[in-house]
């Protein structure tokens, strides 16, 4: 009975989409069902509330942009189509998720040679079940905090920006999660940064003091004769909101404006903050500071560094600096796995200064164990 329903399933999922609106209509009803018989518990946790929602609004925007420009009727029939298949699919991922052993698919298509698609595949359906998850508490949310049923309606585009937000970041560390794990088949190729003997990477929680540590840490190693090069980036905050930061050459103090939040909400580099040359200006000038025997220190290397940009080319230039004796990095808890998995280091260790406490810079000292 179960195979002859699987194949049910999977035959009526191919008309959905494939086939004509109206023969999509029925067969999506029977994708359904044949799911329901398959897996009844799976059905359930896909189809809930908050995930519902989000197809819904996501065929609601898909209508409503073919309706402007082809007309209303077509846009109904778009619209309808999304909501079908992604109706189907979304059933059709619980059950996998269920079913698939995500690490013998990996192993599988390893072998085929197509790994990168077997770890795509493999995140995708471990972050299901948490992207599920996410959406019971968005619709949740908004269900309490909408008043009247006109204010839910002024709240949807809000929601989905939410639901979007939750998406990428369980992809975010789904991704840095197999890095972890030794995955490096996303790792972006050209961004190995070939580091010194011994690097110490430091993170944390927002606000934990990550700069005060990387600060005190430089003012110890220089008051014992060690040089040291680097950056350090300072928030700036007004009445508890970020507006922008100050880059700081941690060797001569020097500061300049690094960046501003845009309040159009047009940043740069994917995120809310506009960027001042001043500000990367002197970053390449602290930076090619480091010499010989010197620590490099860099607070901090964020997404945007990650990525390539932002000060990622001196980075690359001062951490390839001949017999540097050591570099210490800060980096956000998220993404440590992608900064392992980018670091070529004959020596790295990780401090998490909400671990080591008041001890954190004493224990940043002790990793280096570069000084005289």
């Amino acid at each position: 009975m179960k195979p002859f329903t699987g194949c049910l399933l999977a035959a009526s999922a191919v008309v959905v989409f494939f086939g004509d609106p109206i023969y999509a209509t029925w067969a999506a009803l029977v994708a359904i069902a044949a799911a329901w018989i398959l897996d009844p518990p799976a059905v359930r946790t896909g189809l809930r509330v908050g995930v519902v929602l989000a197809i819904v609004f996501a065929a609601a925007i898909t209508a409503a942009v073919v309706a402007w420009s082809q007309g209303p009727q077509r846009g109904l029939e778009i619209g309808g189509m999304v909501l079908l298949r992604l109706l189907v699919l979304t059933v059709i991922a619980a059950i996998l998720v269920r079913k698939v052993d995500a690490e013998a698919l990996l192993r599988q298509t390893r072998r085929l040679g197509l790994e990168r698609l077997g770890l795509v595949l493999g995140l995708a359906l471990n972050s299901l079940p948490r992207i599920t998850g996410a959406a019971v508490e968005v619709w949740s949310a908004y269900r309490l905090r909408s008043r009247s049923f006109g204010d839910r309606l002024r709240r949807l585009p809000g929601l989905g920006e939410v639901l979007l937000a939750h998406t990428a970041r369980i992809a975010e560390e789904a991704a840095a999660a197999a890095s972890l794990r030794g995955h490096a088949a996303l790792t972006r190729p050209g961004t190995l940064l070939r580091a010194p003997l011994r690097t110490v990477v430091v993170t944390g929680p927002p606000d934990i003091g990550k700069t005060a540590a990387i600060v005190a840490v430089a003012e110890r190693l220089r008051a014992e004769g060690v040089p040291v090069a680097g950056i350090v980036q300072l928030g700036e905050v007004v009445e508890g909101r970020k507006v922008g930061f100050r880059l700081r050459d941690i060797a001569s103090g020097e500061e300049a404006q690094l960046a501003s939040r845009d309040k159009r909400g047009r940043g740069e580099f994917g995120t809310r903050f506009r960027f001042s040359e001043e500000g990367f200006r002197l970053g390449r000038k602290a930076l090619a500071r480091a010499c010989a025997g010197g620590v490099l220190m860099i607070d901090e290397l964020g997404p945007v560094e990650l990525r390539g940009a932002g000060h990622m080319p001196a980075v690359r230039r001062a951490i390839a600096t001949p017999d540097l004796a050591g570099a210490v990095v800060v980096v956000r808890r998220p993404l440590v796995p992608s900064l392992l998995a980018a670091l070529e280091a004959s020596d790295a260790v990780v401090i998490d200064l909400e671990d080591a406490a008041e001890g954190a810079v004493d224990d940043i000292l002790s990793e280096l164990d570069v000084r005289g």
